[in-house]
């Protein structure tokens, strides 16, 4: 350790007005003659209050914990925002259920080439023999391909996934029936 206390010139430099130079210089004399602080050995020992592995352990919990909630995030944030819709399609009731509507959503088409999609059914009562509906595909007016089946509640809805490997360009249209029946109730 220097025993010669700093130059004031090379503290505070020479570009001072003569009045702060004449305060700061007072300072510095005064802290001169009080002379360095006690030695670090005379004063009280410095206790750490906690080990440094728990600091280790605390870094490693909170990463353990952000890696977590990451995966969550990950997890729970995909499941909410489902498959991209490609197309829908609106269909209106016949005069057999003029009061039925349908919507049919179709998602992106997956790996093995399937059409993934959804029906929401409005206003088709139950049918009256128990029968399931349908939903078909149609080309030249004609049922061609069946999609899917269902039924619907009491107040005449359904929200049912189906599936349709087929391709559309190879059809004209869509239809819903009653089981066993050729007449469409539902129609785009």
């Amino acid at each position: 350790m220097n025993s010669q206390p700093p130059r004031f010139d090379e503290l505070v430099g020479i570009d001072l007005d003569a009045a702060e130079r004449d305060r700061l210089m007072r300072v510095h004399m005064l802290l001169v003659e009080a002379g360095p602080p006690p030695e670090l050995e005379e004063r009280a020992p410095v206790v750490e209050l906690r080990p440094r592995r728990s600091r280790r352990f605390a870094f490693a919990l909170a990463a353990g914990l952000a890696t977590a909630a990451f995966a969550a995030g990950a997890l729970v944030g995909n499941r909410t925002a489902g498959p991209n819709v490609d197309f829908t399609y609106s269909m209106k009731g016949t005069p057999a259920a003029s009061a039925a509507s349908a919507s049919l959503a179709v998602y992106d088409l997956d790996g093995g080439g399937n059409w993934p999609m959804e029906v929401t059914v409005r206003g088709l009562a139950p049918s009256a023999s128990g029968n399931h509906y349908e939903l078909w595909l149609t080309k030249d007016g004609k049922l061609a391909a069946l999609c899917g089946y269902f039924r619907t509640d009491a107040n005449g809805s359904a929200k049912v996934p189906m599936n349709a490997p087929y391709k559309f360009t190879d059809f004209d249209g869509w239809v819903v029936v009653e089981e066993g029946s050729r007449t469409p109730l539902l129609t785009t």
